[in-house]
């Protein structure tokens, strides 16, 4: 089930956050998706990737915490669509196309 849904700006501003969940856990939601932002960094700014890696938007699995998965989509425009999960038998092909859907459709 997704909790949360965040877009980032170029400069790690949040452009859009929402979660679907109550408003005590809304703090906690915030933080993990501040926390992948540092991440997501980590994986762009990696000068060892080369080949095909360099193009791929998708980021896949960002980091899973003990109650919650984040995964990353970086457009080309360096947004980054941030989401968070709490289904653990959620594939990885179902969020790759669930986050090219949204990027399609705006």
């Amino acid at each position: 089930m997704i909790i949360s849904v965040a877009v980032v700006g170029l400069q790690n501003n949040p452009l859009y956050i929402q979660s679907f969940t109550d408003g005590d856990d809304a703090l906690k939601l915030h933080y993990i998706v501040h926390c992948s932002l540092d991440v997501i960094d980590e994986r762009v700014n990696n000068p060892k990737k080369t080949g095909s890696t360099l193009n791929e938007t998708y980021l896949g699995l960002l980091y899973p915490s003990e109650n919650y998965k984040v995964y990353g989509y970086l457009t080309n425009t360096k947004v980054k669509f941030i989401l968070v999960t709490t289904d653990e038998d959620l594939k990885d092909a179902d969020i790759r196309s669930l986050q090219l859907q949204k990027y399609c459709v705006q």
